[in-house]
């Protein structure tokens, strides 16, 4: 039986190593790892460039696979999936925002953030619809027919927030989320994502290097020498 903190648990990685084959030298990312991170709570990811946040995010994410130790996402263990199983977890289960928004140019507001629903086989009516809804939720219900080339840097990671929540995850992975901003659209867009995740009551694990950002965050964790550490 879980325990009454366990069973809040969305995302657990548990003694987690990485390594890496360079030059015939095996290279350790990081080793014997472990977080938590539980329902509605959003926890900052901080650390120097090349500590390995981004793979940390990946493997969180079920997009890589570490050396060693286990992941689990809402209490199901990656270890024991298959890529078919793997590949449903992260649609179902996992939303993604990166620092760029990899919005397809060829497609407006709406069929972007509808995008995910339509590949999983939802209706594309409904899935326009909540697409619709949640691009009003974040303020861009004047900008639903627009594509991309047509955004601003700040309305186009917006949209990809949108895209990332639309199909309701149980845990946010965000890789320096509002990096590629200037400072006035950074607050903006980070104060929207924490209010969709709060009220959504998603787990969240972000990645930044803004500190001013983090120190806004439930929890604090520092990836520091292959481990962490609390910030």
């Amino acid at each position: 039986m879980s325990s009454p903190i366990e069973k809040d648990v969305v995302l657990k990685l548990s003694a987690l190593e990485k390594t890496f084959e360079q030059g015939g030298r095996k290279l350790t990312i990081f080793k014997d790892l472990s977080l938590k991170v539980e329902k509605g709570e959003i926890v900052a990811l901080v650390g120097q460039s090349g500590t390995g946040k981004s793979t940390l995010l990946q493997i969180a994410g079920l997009l890589d696979k570490p050396t060693g130790g286990q992941v689990s996402i809402d209490k199901k263990p990656a270890q024991s999936m298959n890529d078919l199983q793997r590949t449903k977890i992260r649609n179902e289960d996992i939303g993604f925002v990166y620092q760029f928004h990899h919005l397809l140019p060829e497609f407006d507001a709406v069929e972007n953030v509808a995008m995910p629903l339509i590949i999983r086989g939802a209706n594309r009516s409904e899935s326009k619809d909540k697409a619709v809804a949640i691009l009003k939720d974040l303020g861009l219900g004047e900008r639903l027919d627009h594509r991309p080339a047509r955004l601003s840097g700040g309305e186009q990671q917006r949209v990809a927030i949108a895209r990332a929540l639309v199909h309701n995850p149980k845990l946010l992975l965000a890789d320096e989320p509002t990096g590629n901003l200037d400072p006035e659209t950074s607050a903006g867009v980070f104060d929207m994502l924490m209010r969709q995740a709060r009220e959504r009551g998603i787990g969240a694990l972000v990645a930044t290097h803004n500190l001013q950002l983090a120190d806004q965050m439930d929890r604090g964790l520092e990836l520091k020498a292959g481990k962490i550490v609390p910030f």
